[in-house]
């Protein structure tokens, strides 16, 4: 993962003092002197509160972490560490034993600043029911879980008292770091916070900690890929009888997610204070906060689902953060409500403005829609209510003839969404991860299966689900082996504690001309129940012809099928082989370090509804010292080789929020004969070592169907790289917000400044009902590529806005396009003379390129006036208007150029017609 730099406008909050997290009582505000001390023994649970023990995952079996030194203990519920949670005592301390230590009795810490990251020191902190009192940040350290009792959230109450950045603080800065932190914010992976209360009520209006000033706030989340924030609830104050509030309930300035979602916020000044690369957020509810939602910088960020109710300002997007002063690179907003929000979304006056795309947005008593901060309004709003269809601010490609503008206002009401894709109320539909409430889980453990990293536990964990449909399976923390296929059969039920690692190796999947499943959920045809959440699939290597994932099953019922915040992480692991070790960067391939023939396979007849989903080929090994501080991972940089990222097949329906996926050879989202699939907001990288091997190897291209054979690419170019996302002959395809960018250049970056890194990302073939918004690339030439002789995108036209290009809405292939397609570079120029001997020949697929033909003399053009109709604002009065074009005067006629395509199915000959093609002026 590569940030762009300068991503914090103005001071970074670096002058405080707190350097570790505090464990001893005697250090707390106001500590009595009988205290304990950090390294004496821990107090017993005290008696006198009632803990909650309807929640099954503080009392279930509970698993490991294989690679950690003997002793180390993955659960930790704070109650052993000392915490009391009355409301009164403070349970800092505690609280920070059971997330910082290696053990209830070992004090050594576990991976802070020295370390930066690792996979071996995992960990859950587990909060029973109760009020936990806190007067300094409780820190979470890298690759940790912060659960709560899902059935009796625990509360954590800040003090009066309370110094520091956060009650909850994921990525302290570093005192006098200018501006450090303990982990990089754009490699912070693995990562939740999930059923936990916040209340700010307490903590007056500021604090200040050494030379530092904070605000009352709820997270410090920095954070990026696999992490999440899900079922929580922030309290914070309402106006004082001055007016004055300061609250924030989650501060992120910085990183590159990420996925939150079923958040609630009630007053403060900020609900939520957001910059990221990239983001998905679900299911957020707003009430008397000032400022819901406070963007600091972004490249791209999905609101899905967002109700804001008495509040100023839904989502402010007036700051400067990023590169170029970027702030807020594009913003959408889709299946939404704003109620008494007298000013929606407000942009800065100056700089770039993002791109913005509103839909299905219903507003009550909103004045100002979208509002120019201390200028014009651009969306006017209405004093009763109404629902905005589609809206937008952008670079905008409407038609297919590849021309392009920008322009605010409504965009083109021919969307309709398709009915499998959304819920009765017409929104996409969407579904949350199962909390389980009762529990009643079969574990996996107790069954004979080891989850110490040894052995083929194949045949046992076969045993186990297929005696147990329809029972929900609890896979503990570690890892299990596996030698062959897994077979999760439907009416299957599983949930991981702590991203549970199915590992495929050996033999059986080395072989990369006979590839294999490693995990096969449902058989093709089967129709019915899966539900997955919260594992981790993975491999050692040499595993070349490894298929992690083969997805068959269909739904029953609207996203019956469904994964959550599980993920696929390939290589850069203590344990698998493919490390610093066997794996370092470079310009060979070691064959050993072939990895995965593909990654992800949506088949033909399955459906499947997947969220934070990140399916990550690993550039760098994760288990290398990166101390706090140091700004990259570049001395653990590796080379593991997959050849395929996620393939999707399926006729639909298929939604995918909140995913990514990187460093695969060939693409990393390939959509193949599919329909009916709904994406939002997916995020690529291409592998950093390309093009040394470039995308023809080392894997062999042409062995699936639909494979890109980059025949068209000289060798070792930066054509030949791998696509961020291919669509080939699919119907109703719907991408709401994609980032995807190309770094490198054989690890190199000096391509970025010149933004010629790779030359190509997404390709379109024969693909209609095709819909994106809210593109934005990072390094490439060309933006969209469509096959069929429709012209490419560039990034030099205009697209670029700050860090990255910004296209509001591609629609060329929206309603045609689905007869034009086959690959690129075979452009053939069709001399003047075919009029006196029309025949042409070329070597299919290829595009002829007509010539014009000569006019005897200057010629005017006229064109009939045509009637259309306008919508202003949000206003039901249809406006009817004549267009009058103006004349042309031209000297040649144009021909359109002609699409041949490999449909012609070996025929040898074809008659076609040329059409001419005016271009008409603005």
């Amino acid at each position: 993962m590569v940030d762009n730099t300068h991503n914090s406008f103005g001071v970074a909050p670096d002058k405080g003092s707190l350097a570790k997290p505090i464990t001893d009582e005697a250090l707390l505000p106001d500590s009595s002197p009988d205290t304990a001390p950090a390294n004496s023994t821990l107090p017993a649970r005290r008696s006198g509160v009632i803990e909650s023990r309807a929640y099954w995952a503080g009392d279930i079996s509970h698993g490991v972490m294989p690679h950690a030194p003997s002793g180390y203990q993955m659960f930790r519920n704070i109650r052993d560490f000392g915490a009391v949670g009355d409301g009164v005592t403070d349970d800092t301390a505690a609280i920070n034993r059971a997330a910082s230590w290696m053990s209830a009795s070992n004090s050594d810490e576990r991976c802070g600043v020295e370390c930066g990251q690792t996979t071996r020191l995992a960990a859950i902190v587990y909060f029973p029911a109760g009020n936990y009192l806190i007067s300094s940040p409780i820190i979470q350290y890298y690759y940790t879980q912060f659960i709560g009792d899902a059935n009796d959230r625990p509360t954590l109450i800040g003090s009066p008292d309370f110094k520091g950045i956060a009650l909850v603080d994921c990525d302290p800065y570093i005192p006098g770091g200018n501006g450090a932190n303990w982990y990089i914010n754009q490699n912070q992976f693995f990562r939740q916070i999930r059923h936990i209360n916040f209340n700010l009520e307490r903590m007056g209006l500021g604090n200040t900690e050494h030379d530092q000033n904070y605000v009352p706030t709820g997270i410090h989340w920095q954070v990026s890929q696999a992490a999440s924030l899900q079922h929580l609830d922030f309290r914070m104050p309402l106006p004082d009888s001055t007016g004055a509030v300061t609250a924030v309930g989650i501060f992120m300035e910085n990183g590159s997610g990420g996925f939150l979602s079923d958040i609630t916020f009630f007053g403060g000044m900020i609900g939520f204070r957001a910059g990221s690369q990239q983001y998905t957020a679900r299911n957020l509810h707003f009430q008397l906060t000032n400022t819901a939602i406070s963007m600091i910088w972004n490249w791209g960020f999905t609101w899905h689902n967002i109700v804001v109710e008495n509040a100023w300002v839904a989502i402010a997007c007036r700051e400067q953060g990023g590169e170029h002063s970027q702030g807020t690179g594009s913003l959408t907003v889709i299946d939404s409500l704003f109620r008494n929000v007298p000013y929606p979304i407000v942009i800065r006056n100056d700089g770039p403005r993002p791109a913005i795309l509103l839909e299905n947005l219903r507003i009550e008593n909103c004045a100002s829609v979208v509002l120019v901060d201390g200028a014009e309004t651009l969306l006017p709003g209405t004093s009763g209510s109404t629902t905005i269809p589609a809206w937008g601010m952008g670079r905008r490609y409407e038609k297919i003839d590849g021309a392009g503008e920008y322009a605010t206002g409504f965009l083109d009401s021919g969307l309709r969404r398709p009915a499998p894709l959304v819920d009765a109320t017409g929104a996409f539909f969407a579904r949350s991860k199962p909390t389980y409430a009762t529990g009643g889980f079969i574990v996996a453990t107790d069954h004979g299966i080891s989850n110490h990293g040894t052995g083929d536990q194949s045949d046992a964990i076969n045993a186990l689900l297929s005696g147990n449909v329809g029972k929900p399976i609890f896979f503990p923390s570690g890892i299990y082996m596996v030698a062959k296929t897994v077979f999760i059969p439907v009416g299957s039920i599983i949930v991981g504690e702590l991203w549970p690692q199915i590992m495929g190796y050996g033999e059986y999947f080395a072989n990369e001309d006979d590839p294999q499943v490693m995990v096969r959920v449902g058989n093709k045809g089967d129709r019915g129940v899966v539900e997955i959440s919260d594992m981790l699939w993975s491999v050692k290597g040499n595993t070349a012809g490894a298929i992690m994932m083969e997805w068959n099953v269909h739904e029953t019922t609207q996203g019956s099928a469904a994964m959550w915040d599980s993920h696929f992480r390939v290589g850069g692991a203590y344990g698998t082989d493919l490390t610093l070790n066997e794996c370092p960067k470079g310009t060979s391939v070691n064959r050993k370090c072939m990895a995965a023939f593909l990654l992800f396979r949506v088949t033909k007849e399955a459906s499947g509804y997947f969220e934070n989903v990140w399916f990550w080929t690993a550039d760098h090994d994760m288990d290398v010292a990166v101390p706090g501080g140091v700004p990259s991972t570049d001395k653990a940089q590796i080379n593991v080789f997959t050849a395929r990222g996620v393939l999707v097949e399926s006729q639909g329906p298929c939604w995918f929020y909140g995913t990514g996926s990187e460093h695969h050879q060939l693409y990393q989202y390939q959509l193949s004969g599919a329909k009916n699939v709904f994406m939002t907001h997916i995020q690529t990288e291409s592998p950093y070592y390309q093009p040394a091997p470039d995308a023809m190897g080392p894997y062999k291209t042409g062995v699936l169907p639909d494979d890109p054979l980059f025949e068209e690419c000289e060798s070792g170019s930066t054509c030949a790289d791998s696509w961020a996302v291919r669509v080939l002959d699919s119907r109703d395809i719907l991408i709401y917000t994609a980032g995807l960018y190309s770094w490198f250049n054989q690890y190199d970056q000096a391509c970025l400044v010149p933004e010629n890194c790779q030359e190509r990302v997404l390709e379109t073939s024969f693909t209609e009902g095709f819909w994106m918004y809210n593109t934005f690339s990072k390094a490439t030439v060309e933006i969209f590529t469509p096959r069929g002789g429709i012209l490419p995108i560039l990034q030099s036209e205009g697209n670029q806005f700050g860090y990255t290009t910004q296209v509001n809405a591609w629609h060329a292939l929206a309603f045609e396009g689905g007869d034009l397609g086959g690959t690129a570079g075979r452009a053939v120029y069709i001399d003047p003379v075919v009029f006196q001997e029309p025949q042409v020949a070329c070597e299919i697929p290829c595009t002829l390129v007509m010539p014009v033909s000569s006019l005897s003399e200057p010629t005017t053009i006229s064109i009939d006036p045509y009637t259309t109709s306008l919508i202003v604002g949000t206003a039901s009065t249809i406006t009817t208007i004549t267009i009058t074009p103006s004349p042309i005067t031209a000297t040649v006629i144009e021909y359109s150029n002609v699409p041949v395509h490999d449909r012609l199915n070996g025929i040898a000959g074809a008659i076609f017609s040329v059409d001419t093609s005016l271009v008409l002026s603005p």
